[in-house]
């Protein structure tokens, strides 16, 4: 059940979109009020305790969005539905900007209303439960080795560490992430699974992913940008939810994307990796990126600048790139085009086929940075430090736990 709160300059609409709501669930708790979208701060006392907040505004122009960009930063916990007269591409950047990442146009699609409503559920009841890690991948050129990155990394966290590793190809062009892991096409995609969202469980999900190690699986991408074109946010979430709790690391590769797929992925990500080569044009596109990142609310410390085929000698150095960018680049994984060409050219991860070159080891290391090899035995020395010594009668303290 949801709390919503429906701010309606139009009586006729909030009735029609209050009936849309009931349809969904009679269980809804809705509270409606008669305003625009531009007196939301009068009433930022009620948004506080709401699960969904709907704005629809037959006048909304994008200068009230910063009304909204104002309540939507007072919560974590707000979504924030806007009505609005256009979905053209301004009006979706613009919506992103403010902090919005449910957004539909008037006359409203029953059916999207319904996945959009469903979504919220479905965060909302995943909000206390724990989850495994995300950390999502990208850049702003092609060419930069966003895909060989995610893979490898993914295959080095699975082989190496034992994690329960699952990679989602979701560059929108042609995901091709899989052919860097295996010579076999995939039984299914990500648009296949989409396009059967009502049936997804675990056990379908397992028939729709490819196993490529005990600890590795791999979700294929959609590939081609018409299929790509027809997902939607709330599939997307769905696939999330589903996967999070099942896996200790979900790795995925966002490509060039920035839309609200993108930005769902972002917002649930614990870390994101901008990866970047050393050359002017990466340069203006990387600084491009981190701020229309740090625009969409993307807080700098999630941010992780990955400079692959580093090169000391190279005319944009490393200091250049930081002032550049406003980031200090996390790691460096050094050129090696001998090794990574050839292993992408036979489908197979690094790590099986040049296992002590230095690119191995720095894709081991940057496994190291996001997932400490320490944090395991710093748990058991703590647990060791501060658990009690058992009564006699009573069963033992449970050692504590930290999330891995």
């Amino acid at each position: 059940m949801l709390d919503i709160l429906l701010i309606s300059s139009d009586e006729e609409r909030a009735r029609s979109i209050g009936a849309l709501i009931a349809h969904e669930n009679a269980g809804h708790h809705v509270h409606t009020i008669k305003a625009g979208a531009a007196r939301l701060a009068d009433f930022r006392d009620a948004v506080q305790n709401v699960d969904l907040l709907i704005i629809d505004d037959v006048r909304l122009e994008l200068g009230d969005l910063a009304a909204v960009e104002t309540i939507a930063a007072t919560s974590q916990r707000l979504n924030c539905l806007l009505v609005t007269p256009s979905l053209s591409k301004d009006w979706l950047v613009a919506a992103m900007r403010a902090g919005v990442r449910h957004v539909l146009s008037w006359p409203i699609d029953e059916a999207l209303f319904a996945a959009e409503l469903a979504l919220v559920e479905e965060k909302k009841s995943t909000s206390t439960r724990h989850d495994g890690r995300m950390v999502s991948f990208m850049s702003a050129r092609g060419g930069s080795g966003t895909t060989f990155v995610t893979v490898n990394l993914a295959y080095a966290l699975a082989h190496e560490r034992g994690k329960r590793t699952l990679v989602v190809d979701l560059s929108r062009q042609f995901g091709d992430a899989h052919l860097m892991l295996a010579d076999k096409p995939p039984s299914a995609t990500l648009a296949d699974l989409c396009a059967q969202i009502d049936r997804l469980d675990g056990a379908f999900f397992d028939t729709c992913a490819m196993h490529i190690h005990p600890n590795l699986d791999v979700l294929a991408g959609a590939g081609d940008p018409i299929k790509s074109a027809e997902l939607r946010p709330a599939q997307v979430e769905r696939i999330f939810s589903l996967v999070l709790p099942r896996y200790d690391a979900v790795l995925v590769d966002l490509g060039e994307s920035i839309d609200p797929i993108s930005m769902l992925t972002l917002d649930r990500s614990s870390d994101i990796g901008i990866v970047l080569r050393q050359s002017i044009p990466h340069l203006h596109t990387g600084r491009r990126l981190v701020a229309i990142l740090r625009e969409l609310g993307c807080p700098s410390n999630k941010l992780r600048v990955v400079l692959n085929q580093y090169d000391k000698s190279a005319s944009v150095d490393v200091n250049t790139l930081e002032q550049a960018l406003g980031v200090r680049v996390a790691h460096r994984l050094p050129r090696d085009e001998k090794h990574a060409d050839q292993a992408v050219e036979q489908g197979i991860p690094l790590l099986q086929f040049a296992k002590s070159s230095a690119l191995t080891h720095s894709i081991d290391a940057l496994a190291d940075t996001l997932w400490p090899k320490q944090q395991a035995a710093a748990t058991s020395l703590l647990s060791r430090l501060f658990a009690s010594k058992p009564a006699p009668a009573p069963a033992p303290m449970r050692a504590l736990k930290t999330e891995s």
